[in-house]
This record gives structure tokens, C-alpha cells and sequence, in this order.
């Protein structure tokens, strides 16, 4: 993971985690000094900053916990995590603009990444846009789970020689139940060459049958607006 923070100078106070956030993920105000991941249903255009990475150690490695204090990015350049929507990845080209991501369905798990404005172009600046790319950003495509993920699994396992080859220890990724609930998670080992083994216990229930889908998340360079 590359440093979420480009410029130090564009980073506010600290505010208290409502909830498991992670570093670099996109935020909104729950209430008074306290923000919460944003959502990747129901709060599009609800962006208060991106939480900007910490290096004293979290009880779960790379996400802010309740009640963390979490530094804020708010304006400027900074890094934000991205995912193509489904299993069509159109790559990131400097100059696109970026919406909140619209996954699952009523989700309310906290999520806070990014995808490509519109028809996931990005070429157009649209009500929704809230960041621009500053840089190319080579996506992959989602791929659905080989076997299903009951809440509570602390694995998942792929296709061999899929996106679980693109993986490392420490890449986050997202959990897509498509027609329900999104997580974020994080890889912490790959036991194999199908099984991936997550830093938290999965919170959304994926099942093969319904091509539910797990995505690798890349960081880019962005100008927030």
C-alpha cells in the first residue's frame, strides 16, 4: 500500500470511528466529530474526506476501529482506492472522473472506494463526480467466489490461475453479494492456490451460485473536488 496522504498540509484534525474504516477509504459525517466509511449504496454524493493511513498498530491491521481517532483528508491530492463495477474492468486514465462506488444493493456495510464516473468511462464530469485521476490505473476484473462465504468465514476460495494470482499479503479487496451487501476486507495470507485468508471475519454472505464476486481494489492518484 502506497501512502494515502501526498501533501501533509491537506490533512485536518483528527475525528472518532463510528465503525471499521480503512486506511485510505472515503468517509462521511455521522455525527458530531465522528465519521463512518462510506456506504456503496445510498450515500453517493456523501463524502467528507478520505482517512489517511496510520502507523501505530490497529487491533485489525489497516482499519480504524470504533472510536480510533481518524485523520482526515478533506481537499488536495491524495490516494483513493478504486474497482471496476462487476466483472467488466475498464482501466482509469488520468483525467477521469470518479464516483463512489455503486455496488450490492442496499448495502449497509461500510465500503468507501471509488469507480469510474457514468457508464464507468469517466471522460465526463457528472453531479456525482467527486474525485479526478491524476494517473493511469490499471483495474481487474471482479471474479466470482468458487465457493460460498457464510458471515463469520475468516476464508475464501477462488479459481486457481484467477484473480487470486494478482494477489498479495496485504492487497485489499471487496466482498460483493450483488444483490445485497459489499465489505472491505483485507488479504492476510494465501494458504494455496484457491484460498485466501482475510485479516477480519467476513461480514456478507457470498454464494457461487449467484456470481457473487470478490474484487481486488487498486489505489489512485487523485485530485479530490
Amino acid at each position: 500500500m502506497k501512502p494515502v496522504n501526498i501533501n501533509v498540509f491537506d490533512v485536518l484534525g483528527d475525528m472518532a470511528a463510528g465503525g471499521v474504516i480503512p486506511f485510505g477509504g472515503a468517509v462521511y459525517r455521522s455525527a458530531a466529530r465522528v465519521v463512518k466509511a462510506s456506504l456503496s449504496t445510498g450515500t453517493l454524493y456523501n463524502l467528507l474526506g478520505i482517512a489517511d493511513w496510520d502507523l501505530v498498530q490497529k487491533t485489525v491491521d489497516g482499519f480504524y476501529s470504533l472510536y480510533d481517532s481518524v485523520p482526515l483528508i478533506t481537499a488536495g491530492r491524495c490516494r483513493i482506492w478504486v474497482t471496476p463495477n462487476h466483472t467488466s474492468a475498464a482501466d482509469i486514465i488520468a483525467g477521469d472522473y470518479l464516483d463512489l462506488a455503486d455496488l450490492g444493493s442496499s448495502n449497509t456495510l461500510p465500503v468507501g472506494v471509488f469507480e469510474e464516473s457514468g457508464s464507468k468511462a469517466g471522460e465526463t464530469r457528472l453531479t456525482s463526480s467527486l474525485a479526478r485521476a491524476l494517473e493511469d490505473a490499471d483495474l481487474l476484473n471482479a471474479e466470482v467466489v468458487a465457493a460460498d462465504v457464510t458471515p463469520g468465514d475468516l476464508t475464501v476460495t477462488m479459481t486457481a490461475s484467477g484473480l487470486i494470482d494478482s494477489l498479495a499479503v496485504g492487497d485489499y479487496i471487496l466482498l460483493e453479494d450483488i444483490t445485497a451487501e459489499v465489505e472491505i476486507n483485507r488479504v492476510k495470507s494465501i494458504d494455496s492456490t484457491t484460498q485466501i485468508t482475510l485479516v477480519k471475519a467476513a461480514t456478507a454472505s457470498l454464494v457461487n451460485g449467484d456470481s457473487d464476486l470478490v474484487h481486488k481494489l487498486t489505489q489512485c492518484e487523485v485530485m479530490l473536488l
